[in-house]
């Protein structure tokens, strides 16, 4: 069965349910976080996302990474950063994130970060919220984030 989501353009299978419909494709809002080039924000966009920039969370420049990891929870963003410190954010916080970290190791420039960003949506079609994705110059790496005990 194939309906119009009103968030995706794109017609899609849903699930009907006695509960809400349940979109199972859709575009992803992506918080670009650290010292990410412009090809982050164009790659994201070519796979069908959303990419938001930091100022947009309306935070003081001197917000901590919980609290810049909290506003964009609220907003139901997940977050791609070149960031180490934001990346181990909930583990050392203990701050349950039930959104999606990618986490970009890598040290090069336009073309690399644009390439593992391709490189991730090729061996995963869809993210898990939950997961900590580390993106390294050869492959890429799945680890769950923090949950409530």
């Amino acid at each position: 069965m194939f309906f119009l989501c009103k968030p995706c353009p794109i017609p899609h299978t849903v699930h009907l349910r006695p509960r809400p419909v349940i979109c199972i494709v859709g575009a992803m809002q992506w918080l670009l976080h650290g010292q990410l080039t412009g090809a982050v924000g164009e790659a994201l966009r070519r796979h069908e996302h959303v990419a938001h920039a930091p100022d947009e969370l309306a935070l003081a420049p001197d917000v901590s990474l919980v609290d810049i990891l909290k506003s964009a929870h609220t907003k139901q963003w997940d977050v791609i950063t070149s960031d180490q410190a934001m990346a181990s954010a909930p583990f050392d916080a203990g701050f349950v994130f039930s959104r999606s970290i990618v986490f970009l190791q890598l040290e090069g420039g336009d073309v690399e970060q644009d390439d593992a960003v391709d490189r991730l949506f090729a061996r995963y079609k869809r993210l898990v919220p939950g997961r900590l994705y580390t993106v390294t110059g050869s492959r890429v790496k799945v680890r769950q984030l923090p949950t409530l005990r």
